[in-house]
């Protein structure tokens, strides 16, 4: 559990980080992509002569080397819809879709790993899911439905795809192994795609996307690592903290107005990951 804890709380961390990186210092994401994940992979890199072990003769198997492929070409996409809904689409639209992410995950963990199933804790991701949707899902607010919120969606889709991959292929590789590949991939991607202009990038910058790479390794590592062994549906459970936990950030930090529909959404979620944890611990 405290690999899930450690992610969640990383992850609201990254999300304040990347928010102040990519709105009050103003980088591109044609140079904070690019960049963030050349970090992201070096610094994994660092980790693999000690935690990256791969079990070969498993890993090599036709339908272990074509999940990785998958992994990696469904993270890739998932990135490139995902970014340019974010440069095209209204925040508060992209960010009530994202939001649907924990539900979708909870759905196919359901179908694809029934050995991992317990309905306790399947209904309470739901309703902490559900309660992290209702944040963002404002009475008065017009969505539009247009090709940009079609491609955000299936953005999430393939974000939750990739979850059920990574859980599969962690039978293979080490967290780390796995993470490192997936970076290494990715970061050429992005390299090649945006070509940025590094010389243009201030010092100020660099030490800030580089903090945003350092919480991405601790958040993504701690994941796959609760994934293993806590399961997606329970992992999934905990990292709903994440936002909430950058709600209180943004809110003490950035000192965004707190609207109460977020202060009930909190405490219905940590309502159900407490519930869960004792679910867990009863059972296991």
């Amino acid at each position: 559990m405290i690999a899930a804890l450690l992610s969640a709380i990383a992850s609201g961390g990254g999300l304040l980080i990347s928010k102040i990186t990519l709105t009050k210092e103003r980088v591109t994401l044609r140079v904070f992509l690019p960049i963030v994940f050349v970090f992201l992979c070096g610094l994994t890199l660092l980790l693999v002569p000690s935690f990256g072990r791969v079990d070969w003769q498993l890993a090599l198997l036709p339908n272990a080397l074509f999940l990785l492929f998958l992994l990696i070409i469904i993270a890739l996409a998932a990135n490139v819809l995902l970014y340019q809904s974010i440069q095209r689409e209204k925040v508060h639209e992209h960010e009530l879709i994202v939001m649907t992410g924990p539900v979708i995950t909870v759905l196919l963990a359901a179908a694809f790993f029934p050995e991992e199933f317990d309905w306790r804790i399947f209904v309470l991701a739901l309703v902490a899911s559900l309660a992290l949707l209702f944040v963002k899902a404002e009475r008065g607010r017009h969505f539009a439905i247009n090709q940009t919120s079609y491609n955000t969606f299936l953005a999430v889709i393939l974000i939750a795809t990739e979850t059920i991959i990574t859980r599969e292929l962690l039978y293979h590789y080490t967290p780390v192994a796995l993470y490192a590949i997936r970076t290494f991939f990715l970061a050429i991607f992005f390299l090649a795609y945006y070509r940025p202009r590094t010389r243009q990038v201030s010092v100020k910058h660099w030490w800030l996307i580089l903090a945003a790479a350092v919480i991405g390794v601790i958040e993504m590592l701690a994941r796959y690592y609760a994934f293993g062994e806590l399961g997606v549906i329970y992992t999934t459970l905990i990292m709903v903290i994440g936002p909430v936990i950058a709600f209180i950030i943004s809110w003490e930090v950035l000192h965004e107005r707190i609207k109460s529909r977020v202060v009930i959404a909190s405490v219905v979620i940590l309502v159900c990951v407490a519930l869960a944890t004792v679910v867990k611990q009863m059972s296991g």
